[in-house]
């Protein structure tokens, strides 16, 4: 099992899904009441083939035997526009929220909920300018590279309290499974941007990264099919996040095709050669002259020799002469 394979996996899985509930949204769903007509036919088919595909990503993104290379600076024009996109949409999203939560009886998790929201869009908007530079702020500031996990956090905590609500639905369980990965992948990629345990990091990004980019536009893309039809939807999730979970599973893909030019750049992930020291020069040099018949001539010989080849040097041995200024 190795990555190259799960790509396959997660392209095949999301063919199979996306065309299915884009037809659920625009020819199977009643308008009065947002249920599908047709029963539990298609959703069980949605459902299972969704199941199917995270867990058969998981386990062989988690069984990839691949060595995964440590994080350095990445420099992705697409990653950097879709990621600032999806800053800008989930800013925007929580800005006006931030408004209209004082109409709601209970402002407080509302408002608490918006403002983590626009810093972690923030972050996102600063995690992409860095892929267009290709630097990584975020190494010495190792806490605000959390702020998007934490807003998944409480993004996840929200989607429970309003789901306990409601009457229990396949799109709330979508968007449910799609928050919680993300929330794992940001958590992870977190993590090696501040260089905490990179090849477990490494390996963490692929094994929640794939799922939570299907999942996303598993529920993103009909969401937003939604939006532009004027459809009515019986899911609770934010309907103005739905294009957002679209540029956000873009963004995730773009940085893991990104990462993984790192590992062909460098095989196995393996550090480049060293260059050699001056002292391992000096010390290969004497076991070199170690292994000469003891004449100095010969010595002398295969220490030019030696310096030669090594340092491209053109210094010679000279006869010792006796000076004309010393006197006996």
């Amino acid at each position: 099992m190795n990555i190259k394979n799960a790509w396959i996996v997660f392209a095949v899985a999301l063919l199979i899904t996306l065309p299915t509930r884009i037809y659920q949204i625009l020819f199977l769903m009643d308008q009065d009441t947002g249920f599908y007509i047709d029963g539990m036919k298609t959703t069980a088919f949605v459902s299972a083939g969704l199941a199917a595909g995270v867990l058969l990503l998981v386990l062989m993104c988690f069984l990839d035997k691949g060595k995964k290379p440590k994080y350095s600076p990445i420099r992705s024009l697409p990653a950097a526009v879709f990621g600032t996109l999806a800053g800008l949409g989930i800013i925007l999203q929580y800005a006006v929220g931030l408004f209209t939560s004082a109409e709601s009886e209970n402002p407080v998790p509302s408002v608490l909920l918006a403002l983590i929201g626009i810093c972690a869009g923030g972050v996102i908007l600063l995690t992409s300018y860095q892929f267009a530079t290709g630097g990584n702020t975020l190494e010495h500031h190792p806490l605000l590279a959390l702020l998007p996990s934490v807003w998944g956090c409480a993004s996840l905590v929200s989607l429970f309290i309003t789901y306990v609500a409601v009457v229990n639905v396949s799109e709330n369980i979508y968007d449910t499974f799609a928050v919680i990965f993300l929330l794992l992948f940001l958590f992870a990629q977190a993590k090696m941007f501040a260089r905490i345990e990179d090849e477990k990091s490494g390996k963490m990004v692929y094994v929640f990264g794939l799922p939570a980019a299907l999942l996303l536009l598993a529920t993103g893309i009909p969401g937003t099919v939604m939006l532009l039809f004027n459809l009515h939807s019986a899911g609770t999730f934010p309907a103005g996040l739905y294009p957002v979970n679209v540029l956000l599973a873009l963004y995730v893909v773009l940085f893991l095709t990104g990462y993984a030019k790192l590992g062909e750049d460098k095989p196995g992930g393996e550090l480049p050669a060293e260059e050699p020291r001056v002292g391992a020069a000096v010390s290969e040099a004497e076991d070199n002259a170690e292994d000469e018949p003891s004449d100095g001539v010969l010595k002398e010989e295969s220490c030019l020799e030696f310096l030669a080849k090594a340092y491209h040097s053109q210094e010679q041995f000279c006869e010792r002469m006796k000076s004309p200024f010393i006197r006996n």
